[in-house]
């Protein structure tokens, strides 16, 4: 091989093929939607989240989860200081 093939090779593969899923494309577009219109991102989570068919899906159950969670144990850490410095 000779200069200018490996040349056009390296440039070939720094480039990656045209197809390929960029990071920062892709959360800018959920960001958008998000933005522009928050309730039917909601509705079409949900509906990722009920179909369970995304490796999505865990991560937009989490804070649904973590809403009823966080206050119970809120309460209850409430509830032991309060035992603990009037002991």
């Amino acid at each position: 091989m000779n200069d200018n093939e490996q040349e056009s090779r390296i440039a070939e593969d720094s480039d990656g093929p045209p197809d390929e899923l960029e990071l920062g494309e892709a959360i800018e577009a959920e960001v958008v939607r998000v933005v522009r219109h928050p309730r039917q991102e909601t509705t079409r989570l949900k509906q990722i989240a009920a179909d369970g068919e995304q490796g999505s899906s865990p991560f937009i159950e989490i804070p649904l989860v973590a809403r009823l969670i966080v206050p119970l144990v809120l309460i209850m850490v409430g509830i032991a200081l309060l035992v603990y410095l009037k002991a």
